[in-house]
Protein backbone atom coordinates (compact mmCIF):
# COMPACT_ATOMS: atom_id res chain seq x y z
CA UNK A 1 0.00 0.00 0.00
CA UNK A 2 2.67 2.38 0.62
CA UNK A 3 4.45 1.30 -2.39
CA UNK A 4 1.50 2.19 -4.66
CA UNK A 5 1.13 5.50 -2.20
CA UNK A 6 4.61 6.60 -2.99
CA UNK A 7 4.02 5.88 -6.80
CA UNK A 8 0.81 7.88 -7.16
CA UNK A 9 2.72 10.96 -5.66
CA UNK A 10 5.82 10.53 -8.07
CA UNK A 11 3.42 10.29 -10.92
CA UNK A 12 1.48 13.24 -9.57
CA UNK A 13 4.74 15.37 -9.12
CA UNK A 14 6.00 14.43 -12.89
CA UNK A 15 2.73 15.17 -14.19
CA UNK A 16 2.92 18.75 -12.69
CA UNK A 17 6.86 19.65 -13.51
CA UNK A 18 6.15 18.68 -16.79
CA UNK A 19 3.10 20.73 -17.16
CA UNK A 20 4.81 23.61 -15.99
CA UNK A 21 7.55 23.18 -18.08
CA UNK A 22 5.10 23.02 -21.50
CA UNK A 23 3.71 25.79 -19.95
CA UNK A 24 7.35 27.67 -19.48
CA UNK A 25 7.53 26.47 -23.25
CA UNK A 26 4.44 27.85 -24.79
CA UNK A 27 5.05 31.31 -22.74
CA UNK A 28 8.59 32.00 -24.33
CA UNK A 29 7.41 30.90 -27.93
CA UNK A 30 4.73 33.34 -27.53
CA UNK A 31 7.28 35.76 -25.97
CA UNK A 32 9.55 35.43 -28.96
CA UNK A 33 6.62 35.35 -31.60
CA UNK A 34 5.47 39.04 -30.35
CA UNK A 35 9.04 40.35 -30.35
CA UNK A 36 9.67 39.22 -33.85
CA UNK A 37 6.65 40.94 -34.56
CA UNK A 38 7.53 44.31 -32.85
CA UNK A 39 11.03 43.92 -34.62
CA UNK A 40 8.65 43.99 -37.69
CA UNK A 41 7.42 47.47 -36.57
CA UNK A 42 10.69 49.04 -35.46
CA UNK A 43 11.89 48.19 -39.27
CA UNK A 44 9.31 50.19 -40.53
CA UNK A 45 9.47 52.84 -38.39
CA UNK A 46 12.83 53.43 -39.12
CA UNK A 47 11.42 53.56 -42.99
CA UNK A 48 9.02 55.36 -42.63
CA UNK A 49 11.03 58.13 -40.65
CA UNK A 50 14.09 57.55 -43.03
CA UNK A 51 12.15 58.92 -46.22
CA UNK A 52 10.27 61.89 -44.53
CA UNK A 53 12.71 63.16 -42.74
CA UNK A 54 14.69 65.12 -44.95
CA UNK A 55 18.06 67.63 -43.87
CA UNK A 56 16.36 70.67 -44.02
CA UNK A 57 13.99 69.07 -41.17
CA UNK A 58 15.48 71.28 -38.09
CA UNK A 59 12.90 69.74 -35.74
CA UNK A 60 15.10 66.37 -35.47
CA UNK A 61 18.78 66.08 -34.91
CA UNK A 62 21.52 64.04 -33.63
CA UNK A 63 20.62 64.75 -30.43
CA UNK A 64 17.30 64.27 -30.66
CA UNK A 65 16.94 60.99 -33.27
CA UNK A 66 17.02 58.84 -30.16
CA UNK A 67 14.12 60.52 -28.62
CA UNK A 68 12.06 60.75 -31.80
CA UNK A 69 12.51 57.22 -33.13
CA UNK A 70 11.15 56.07 -29.83
CA UNK A 71 8.11 58.55 -29.60
CA UNK A 72 7.56 57.32 -33.07
CA UNK A 73 8.21 53.53 -32.55
CA UNK A 74 5.84 53.22 -29.38
CA UNK A 75 3.43 55.01 -31.13
CA UNK A 76 3.39 52.32 -34.20
CA UNK A 77 3.53 49.63 -31.28
CA UNK A 78 0.46 50.37 -30.16
CA UNK A 79 -1.06 50.34 -33.25
CA UNK A 80 -0.58 46.84 -33.51
CA UNK A 81 -3.51 44.52 -32.10
CA UNK A 82 -1.61 41.44 -31.78
CA UNK A 83 0.90 43.30 -29.71
CA UNK A 84 -0.95 44.90 -27.58
CA UNK A 85 -2.65 42.25 -26.78
CA UNK A 86 0.04 40.33 -25.40
CA UNK A 87 1.83 43.40 -23.63
CA UNK A 88 -0.66 45.94 -23.33
CA UNK A 89 0.25 49.56 -23.90
CA UNK A 90 3.96 50.12 -24.19
CA UNK A 91 6.33 52.83 -23.88
CA UNK A 92 10.22 53.04 -25.60
CA UNK A 93 12.90 54.18 -23.54
CA UNK A 94 16.47 55.56 -25.85
CA UNK A 95 18.82 54.28 -23.20
CA UNK A 96 22.53 55.47 -23.56
CA UNK A 97 24.04 52.29 -24.93
CA UNK A 98 22.56 52.70 -27.85
CA UNK A 99 19.44 50.26 -27.55
CA UNK A 100 15.70 50.59 -27.48
CA UNK A 101 13.86 49.02 -24.25
CA UNK A 102 10.60 48.48 -24.39
CA UNK A 103 8.54 48.29 -21.08
CA UNK A 104 4.70 47.72 -19.92
CA UNK A 105 3.43 51.70 -19.63
CA UNK A 106 0.61 51.58 -17.97
CA UNK A 107 -0.45 55.30 -17.57
CA UNK A 108 0.28 55.49 -21.51
CA UNK A 109 2.82 58.69 -20.42
CA UNK A 110 5.79 57.12 -22.31
CA UNK A 111 8.09 57.23 -19.61
CA UNK A 112 9.21 55.02 -17.59
CA UNK A 113 7.75 54.85 -13.84
CA UNK A 114 8.59 53.17 -10.92
CA UNK A 115 6.56 49.17 -11.12
CA UNK A 116 6.52 49.00 -15.17
CA UNK A 117 8.00 46.23 -16.06
CA UNK A 118 10.45 46.21 -18.71
CA UNK A 119 9.28 44.00 -21.68
CA UNK A 120 12.82 43.65 -24.29
CA UNK A 121 15.30 45.87 -25.89
CA UNK A 122 15.91 46.34 -29.68
CA UNK A 123 19.48 46.83 -30.82
CA UNK A 124 21.62 47.60 -34.02
CA UNK A 125 23.71 44.80 -35.53
CA UNK A 126 25.66 46.41 -37.59
CA UNK A 127 28.55 43.54 -38.54
CA UNK A 128 24.97 40.92 -39.43
CA UNK A 129 23.03 43.58 -40.70
CA UNK A 130 20.32 42.75 -38.23
CA UNK A 131 18.10 44.01 -35.66
CA UNK A 132 18.15 42.10 -32.79
CA UNK A 133 15.23 42.25 -30.20
CA UNK A 134 16.04 39.86 -26.66
CA UNK A 135 14.52 39.50 -23.40
CA UNK A 136 14.23 36.98 -20.29
CA UNK A 137 13.01 34.16 -23.59
CA UNK A 138 16.11 34.53 -25.73
CA UNK A 139 16.79 36.46 -28.99
CA UNK A 140 14.92 37.31 -32.39
CA UNK A 141 16.95 38.88 -35.25
CA UNK A 142 15.63 40.43 -38.41
CA UNK A 143 17.98 40.81 -41.12
CA UNK A 144 18.24 43.36 -43.78
CA UNK A 145 15.93 45.75 -41.78
CA UNK A 146 17.72 48.76 -40.29
CA UNK A 147 20.29 49.87 -42.77
CA UNK A 148 18.86 53.34 -45.27
CA UNK A 149 20.56 55.97 -47.28
CA UNK A 150 18.49 58.92 -45.74
CA UNK A 151 19.59 61.42 -43.50
CA UNK A 152 17.08 60.40 -40.84
CA UNK A 153 18.90 56.83 -40.47
CA UNK A 154 22.34 58.22 -40.76
CA UNK A 155 21.69 60.38 -37.57
CA UNK A 156 19.78 57.47 -35.85
CA UNK A 157 22.35 54.60 -36.43
CA UNK A 158 25.32 56.76 -35.69
CA UNK A 159 23.82 57.66 -32.23
CA UNK A 160 23.00 54.07 -31.97
CA UNK A 161 26.50 52.73 -32.95
CA UNK A 162 28.35 55.07 -30.66
CA UNK A 163 26.23 54.48 -27.77
CA UNK A 164 27.24 50.82 -28.26
CA UNK A 165 31.21 51.52 -28.50
CA UNK A 166 30.76 53.71 -25.24
CA UNK A 167 29.20 50.65 -23.29
CA UNK A 168 31.57 48.02 -25.04
CA UNK A 169 28.65 46.28 -26.28
CA UNK A 170 28.65 43.81 -29.32
CA UNK A 171 25.06 42.77 -30.29
CA UNK A 172 26.83 40.17 -33.09
CA UNK A 173 27.73 38.25 -30.75
CA UNK A 174 23.67 37.16 -29.76
CA UNK A 175 22.55 34.35 -30.95
CA UNK A 176 18.78 34.04 -32.39
CA UNK A 177 16.61 31.33 -30.41
CA UNK A 178 14.14 31.52 -32.79
CA UNK A 179 13.84 31.21 -36.96
CA UNK A 180 14.65 34.16 -38.78
CA UNK A 181 12.15 36.54 -39.86
CA UNK A 182 10.87 34.98 -43.40
CA UNK A 183 10.94 38.21 -46.19
CA UNK A 184 12.23 41.46 -46.48
CA UNK A 185 11.51 44.74 -44.71
CA UNK A 186 10.85 47.22 -46.74
CA UNK A 187 14.01 48.21 -46.32
CA UNK A 188 14.93 45.99 -48.64
CA UNK A 189 18.96 45.30 -48.96
CA UNK A 190 21.49 47.02 -46.91
CA UNK A 191 22.98 50.18 -47.56
CA UNK A 192 26.94 51.03 -47.78
CA UNK A 193 26.24 54.64 -47.67
CA UNK A 194 24.29 54.70 -44.67
CA UNK A 195 27.12 52.23 -43.12
CA UNK A 196 30.05 53.95 -43.19
CA UNK A 197 27.76 57.35 -42.47
CA UNK A 198 26.89 55.74 -38.79
CA UNK A 199 30.61 54.78 -38.48
CA UNK A 200 31.29 58.53 -38.93
CA UNK A 201 32.71 60.60 -36.32
CA UNK A 202 29.94 63.43 -37.36
CA UNK A 203 27.34 61.09 -36.16
CA UNK A 204 28.41 58.99 -33.72
CA UNK A 205 27.00 59.31 -30.30
CA UNK A 206 29.50 61.83 -27.95
CA UNK A 207 31.49 63.34 -31.12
Amino acid sequence: MKKLTISLISMTLSVAFLSACNGNDSQNTSSLAAMNSALGVASNTMSSMDKSVTADNKAVNKDNAMDTFSKNYAENLNKDPSLTSAYGPMGVKAEKDGSFSTFVDANKNNKKDAGEKDLFKVEADAENNRLVASNEAGVVEQEHSFLGSGFFMGMLLGNMLGGQRSAGINPASRKATATRSAGKSSFGKSSPSARSRAGSGSHASGK
